[in-house]
């Protein structure tokens, strides 16, 4: 028979154990949420990606992806000519969208169409 004093090691064992877990799984999922940046090997794989998507592409500005929950959140600026027609800038745009959103780990994803990279940056920088 189970004394007091065993018992409420024992509880107390469940509790330790409780809380632990669950500090683990808090902890987790506030790392999955918080947008982290993706690892530089997916990084190079979307560099990849949008380079061999068209042969218009002229430079790849940027590439960002970071969490949102257990995918990614996909940015791309890439810069096409300058003489390009509208409709034509925008269905190369949409269609690398379409195949980045396409990948399993990408949530969803933003195309970002220039015609010259060397502007000074267009968001606020964050310190």
């Amino acid at each position: 028979m189970l004394s007091f004093k065993n018992e409420k090691k024992i509880l107390q064992y469940i509790a330790l154990y409780t809380i632990n877990t669950w500090a683990k799984t808090v902890l987790e999922n506030v790392w999955s949420l918080i947008g982290r940046t993706a690892p530089p090997e997916f990084l190079a794989k979307l560099t990849y990606l949008v380079w061999n998507h068209h042969e218009e592409i002229k430079h790849i500005d940027t590439v960002r992806a970071y969490t949102f929950g257990s995918h990614y959140f996909v940015e791309v600026d890439i810069v096409l000519p300058k003489d390009m027609m509208l409709s034509e800038a925008h269905n190369i745009g949409e269609t690398l969208q379409v195949k980045l959103e396409q990948l399993s780990e990408v949530e969803r994803a933003f195309v970002h169409i220039d015609f010259e990279f060397t502007h000074t940056p267009e968001h606020k920088q964050k310190v």
